[in-house]
């Protein structure tokens, strides 16, 4: 219980240390694998992969069962993810193809790897 209070409060820090409208966030979960890697980009380009100008962060994390990871995305910039593609069996860098979100300023939204 104590978790979830801290997860809450962490939650709640976090959305009014933004102006409002500034940003997006995304909630991504992971209803069906044990453990999944996954790749998270954030970018103003067209081209998830490219790391030139308009390249905002990413960052790679592990993901277990149940498991969400909430990401702020900037306004005008897109959010890409990709997972192992056979998480039961991973190998280093085999991805599924990007998934990619972009949504208006100050709106929020869960989705599944």
């Amino acid at each position: 219980m104590r978790i979830f209070l801290l997860g809450g409060l962490a939650l709640l820090l976090a959305a009014c240390s933004s102006k409002p409208g500034d940003t997006a966030h995304l909630t991504l979960n992971n209803p069906v694998w044990d453990r999944v890697n996954v790749e998270i980009v954030i970018t103003k380009r067209a081209d998830c992969d490219s790391r030139e100008e308009g390249f905002i962060d990413s960052k790679q994390l592990v993901m277990r069962k149940n498991g969400v990871e909430v990401i702020d995305i900037p306004n005008g910039a897109t959010l890409c993810w990709r997972r192992d593609r056979n998480p039961s069996s991973p190998s280093a860098g085999v991805w599924t193809g990007w998934t990619r979100a972009s949504m208006p300023p100050g709106q929020s939204a869960d989705t599944n790897l």
